[in-house]
C-alpha cells in the first residue's frame, strides 16, 4: 500500500502499555511500508503504532478493500457460488466438531459466504460487518441478515447465540477487550467462540518474513501468536479447546519430493501455518 497519503491527521497513537499485561516494554517486530509493529517483550502481543485513526477506519473499509481481499461479490445464482461455498468447508467442519447446530453469529462477515455455507448446514445465521458495501451484498444477494456498524454500537439479545465466529476479524479492531466483552454477552453459557487470527510466530511467517500475508498493514492493528491469543481469551473467562491449520510452506516443499509428497499434508500438520484458529468455551460454567 502507498502510505504517502497518510499524515498525522489520519493516524493516532496506540496504547503505550500492553493491553494484555500492562508492560511498557516492547521492541520492534517489523517495519514495513513506513508502518511499525512492536512486540510486547513480556507477553508477545504485537501492536501497530501509530495506527489509523477512528475517522480513517471508516475510509479503510470500503469497496476497494473488499475487492482487493476477496473476489467480486458473487450472487446465489452465480455458477461460481457452489465453489465459493466449498471453499468454506474447512471452517464449517471446524465448528461442527464442537457445535453441530444452533444460532450462529459471524462477526466481520464480509460478503456473507461463510454464513451462507453454515446456513446450508442447518445453522440459523446472521452477521455483523462495519462495511455497508459488503453487508449489502450479503443481504441483497444471499439473503443473510447482517447488522451493519461498529461492534460497540450493535445491540443484540444477551446469551442468544450458540456459536460466535471471528474469521480474521480480531486483528482489525481498535479495542480487543470491548469485542470480547460483547461476544461473551451475546454467547450462550454453553456456546462456543471461534477465533482465527494470523500467527506471526508460525512457520510460514518466519519463512516469508516481510512478504508474509498476515501483516496486512495498516489494516491489522494487533498481531498474535498462540500465547498472546490464549492470554486474551483467558482474561475474559474462556478456555481454548482446539487449534487448527498446517504450514503451506512445508506442504509445498514436501510435495516436490518423490514419494514423500504423498504425505505432504500430514507432515505439514506438524508445523504451524499462517493462522491459528481456536474453539473456546467459557470457563467454570455452572
Amino acid at each position: 500500500m502507498n502510505t504517502n497519503r497518510w499524515s498525522n491527521r489520519l493516524v493516532e497513537s496506540a496504547p503505550k502499555k500492553c493491553v494484555l499485561c500492562s508492560s511498557p516494554n516492547r521492541e520492534p517486530l517489523i517495519k514495513k511500508d513506513n508502518w511499525t509493529v512492536y512486540r510486547c517483550t513480556e507477553c508477545g502481543l504485537g501492536v501497530l503504532d501509530p495506527r489509523p485513526s477512528e475517522e480513517e477506519i471508516d475510509r479503510l473499509y470500503h469497496e476497494q478493500y473488499f475487492s482487493e481481499q476477496y473476489n467480486d461479490g458473487i450472487g446465489i445464482d452465480s455458477p461460481h457460488f457452489r465453489k465459493v461455498l466449498r471453499n468454506e468447508d474447512h471452517r464449517t467442519r471446524f465448528i461442527r466438531s464442537a457445535k453441530q447446530s444452533g444460532r450462529l453469529l459471524d462477526i466481520g462477515c464480509g460478503y456473507g459466504y461463510f454464513a451462507a455455507a453454515c446456513r446450508e448446514m442447518g445453522y440459523d445465521v446472521q452477521g455483523i460487518d462495519v462495511s455497508d458495501w459488503a453487508a449489502k451484498h450479503a443481504i441483497q444477494h444471499l439473503g443473510i441478515h447482517v447488522n451493519i456498524g461498529k461492534i460497540d454500537a450493535i445491540q443484540l439479545q444477551a446469551h442468544s447465540f450458540d456459536v460466535i465466529t471471528m474469521w480474521h476479524f480480531l486483528e482489525h479492531v481498535p479495542d480487543l477487550h470491548l469485542v470480547l466483552r460483547k461476544a461473551k454477552t451475546w454467547l450462550k453459557k454453553d456456546g462456543i467462540l471461534v477465533i482465527d487470527v494470523p500467527n506471526y510466530d508460525s512457520t510460514d511467517a518466519q519463512h516469508e518474513r516481510d512478504a508474509w500475508v498476515g501483516w496486512q498493514l495498516p489494516y491489522h492493528f494487533w498481531h498474535f501468536n498462540p500465547v498472546s491469543l490464549n492470554r486474551l481469551l483467558d482474561q475474559h473467562g474462556f478456555t481454548i479447546k482446539k487449534k487448527d491449520y498446517h504450514s503451506e510452506v512445508i506442504k509445498k516443499k514436501i510435495k516436490r519430493i518423490p514419494i514423500a509428497g504423498l504425505f505432504a499434508r500430514i507432515i505439514a500438520k506438524l508445523y504451524s501455518g499462517t493462522s491459528v484458529a481456536v474453539i473456546a468455551k467459557q470457563t467454570n460454567i455452572a
